[in-house]
């Protein structure tokens, strides 16, 4: 039994099981690592009830690392919690057996490189740990609570600052030679005439370079608090719209993912999801001929790319997720595999909804009709694509 606790410990660098005997009514610490704002949160789960935030608070992102690094760690420890649950802005760490596990890596992110972030935040209670990307966080957050009992597989896309892909794939969190990236893999372009270079950067051709938030208000002149006040018929949300509906195209047509969530502060644009549907459907020109791409509704399209339901708290409840899974880990000794819940999936209306409460927290100026035509993909666009995409497949192939 010892050498199975140790073994449960490893892959979190986490501590004892001292007061993990009371899961009946388990505490959860969670922290969301943004670029821009870390947030933390306490979370109590009673039994039959929805998980229940108690308390929260936010820090800026500053630089050195340090300094949000002890405003959490004093927050943490002047609370009691059973687990911890970190989803952090990357690219990050993830390989267990990494003397760099739960370290930012290469971000661009300015004073952020190469920083230790699980060491301080473990170090603060010897409790279960489980840490990954802010975008796999909120994918395993949506698969289990949110998804219909027939899927697998889900894609959390965050379209913001920078956009990321989180994806679940066989009720896993998908991860291999380092994580998902996909944010970093080409687009195609509305029409031929965009001669817009993309954000500077190693990957100015990506979805990431011509249609983040810093892309589309680079590309409208404005800044980027200005995006929400631009007219409903700018040509940036024409092209926005087409380019995220490559993104969903190629999730489609590639791991055939079974749901897209769409968040982040762009994506509180409502009207930004009937045109990327379109766009999707426009790409995939009929070859996928399923009843989730091919109709309208609750059951087709609508259903199938939906606004997350937990809006900008999709982040912090995706960290609460990973520390209810650190805490089933160490007391049971394998790693649990998600699999939906058993209340009943919000239909499309009640995600509508339930997206719109959290729109209003920041409104943004709905946009106009839908650009048509798109350039057809260049062979090394199209190479890009299938590179990003193989050691995905081969990991669910694995079953990862």
């Amino acid at each position: 039994a010892a050498a199975t606790l140790e073994r449960s410990l490893r892959p979190t660098r986490c501590g004892s099981i001292a007061a993990w005997h009371r899961a009946a009514m388990p505490t959860y610490a969670g922290v969301e690592g943004g670029g821009t704002t870390f947030v933390v949160c306490i979370a109590e789960e009673r039994p039959g009830a929805a998980l229940r935030i108690l308390e929260r608070a936010e820090f800026p992102t500053r630089t050195p690392p340090a300094e949000t690094l002890n405003e959490v760690v004093a927050w943490l420890r002047a609370r009691e919690y059973d687990a911890l649950g970190v989803a952090m802005f990357g690219p990050v760490d993830l390989d267990p057996e990494s003397p760099t596990w739960g370290w930012i890596t290469t971000t661009p992110k300015p004073g952020w490189q190469n920083t230790d972030v699980m060491g301080p935040l473990a170090a603060v209670r010897r409790v279960p740990c489980g840490f990954d990307t802010d975008v796999n966080a909120p994918a395993l957050e949506e698969f289990r609570h949110f998804a219909r009992p027939d899927e697998s597989s889900c894609a959390y896309v965050t379209v913001g600052t920078g956009i990321g892909v989180g994806l679940v794939v066989n009720g896993r969190c998908v991860k291999g030679l380092v994580h998902p990236e996909g944010g970093h893999i080409p687009t195609m372009k509305r029409q031929p005439g965009d001669n817009y270079k993309g954000v500077a950067g190693p990957h100015p051709w990506s979805v990431e370079g011509q249609c983040s938030a810093v892309a589309l208000a680079e590309r409208a002149g404005v800044p980027q608090e200005a995006l929400k006040g631009l007219p409903d018929d700018s040509e940036v949300w024409e092209d926005a719209a087409w380019m995220l509906g490559t993104l969903c195209a190629t999730l489609c047509a590639l791991l055939s993912i079974e749901r897209i969530v769409l968040g982040g502060g762009v994506m509180l644009r409502a009207s930004l999801f009937p045109k990327i549907r379109a766009a999707t459907r426009q790409i995939l020109d009929g070859y996928i001929k399923h009843p989730k791409v091919i109709t309208d509704g609750p059951s087709g399209i609508d259903g199938y790319i939906v606004p997350s339901a937990r809006g900008n708290d999709a982040g912090i409840f995706g960290a609460l997720a990973l520390a209810a899974d650190a805490l089933k880990e160490a007391q049971t000794g394998s790693k649990p595999l998600a699999t939906p819940s058993t209340v009943t999936p919000m239909s499309s209306e009640e995600r509508g909804t339930a997206a719109s409460e959290y729109s209003k927290m920041a409104p943004i100026a709905a946009f106009g009709a839908s650009g048509s035509t798109g350039l057809a993909v260049s062979a090394a666009a199209a190479a890009g694509v299938l590179g990003f995409g193989l050691g995905v497949l081969m990991a669910r192939r694995r079953g990862l």
